[in-house]
């Protein structure tokens, strides 16, 4: 009976997360500098006319000095991610426009 519960309540749950993620819009980004400034990862990025930070702690496990080139970011929902900010995603250039490229980081989204 048990089994039967978590078959029909969890895995519709799973599967439903899974989709969702799987339906994120990304978007490309350049990565134009970098910093570390007192154990904060600070990088320099710029969509289209549009220049931002992305930042983390270096100490946080997914927080990585990216170099510049160009790169794929997805936005998380609100509450997901590690920081208290509007949470993002970075990945390698994907090779097919279906899948993203490998997950290179978490980041906080700062608009200037």
């Amino acid at each position: 009976m048990k089994k039967a519960i978590f078959i029909f309540l969890i895995v519709p749950m799973v599967l439903a997360t899974t989709d969702a993620l799987a339906q994120r819009n990304y978007e490309v980004i350049t990565v134009k500098d970098l910093a570390v400034n007192s154990g904060v990862v600070m990088l320099t990025v710029q969509q289209g006319s549009t220049s931002f930070q992305l930042q983390c702690n270096a100490n946080v496990p997914g927080c990585y000095t990216l170099q510049p080139g160009s790169y794929v970011m997805v936005r998380l929902p609100k509450n997901w991610g590690t920081y208290v900010c509007a949470n993002v995603e970075v990945y390698s250039t994907p090779i097919h426009p279906e899948n993203l490229g490998e997950k290179l980081g978490a980041y906080c989204l700062i608009q200037k």
